[in-house]
C-alpha cells in the first residue's frame, strides 16, 4: 500500500533528522578551532532541521487525513 510505504519513508526521515539534530547539538557543545567553527553554520543547520521537521509533520498530516 502506498500510504504504508510513505509512512515508512517518513519514519526513516524522522530518524535521520533526529541523528542530524544530535550531531548539530554536539557541534555546539564542542569547542572547535576557529578555522573549523567558521566553516559550520550551526544556526543555519538548526533552521534547516526545523524546516525538515515541519515538512515531515505536514506529510504525516496529509497521509493520515
Amino acid at each position: 500500500m502506498a500510504s504504508e510505504r510513505m509512512m515508512q519513508a517518513i519514519g526513516t526521515l524522522e530518524r535521520a533528522v533526529g541523528r542530524l539534530e544530535q550531531e548539530v547539538a554536539g557541534l555546539t557543545a564542542v569547542t572547535a578551532s576557529p578555522s573549523t567553527a567558521s566553516k559550520i553554520d550551526v544556526p543555519g543547520a538548526q533552521a534547516a532541521l526545523r524546516s525538515l521537521d515541519d515538512l515531515i509533520a505536514d506529510l504525516k498530516g496529509r497521509s493520515l487525513g
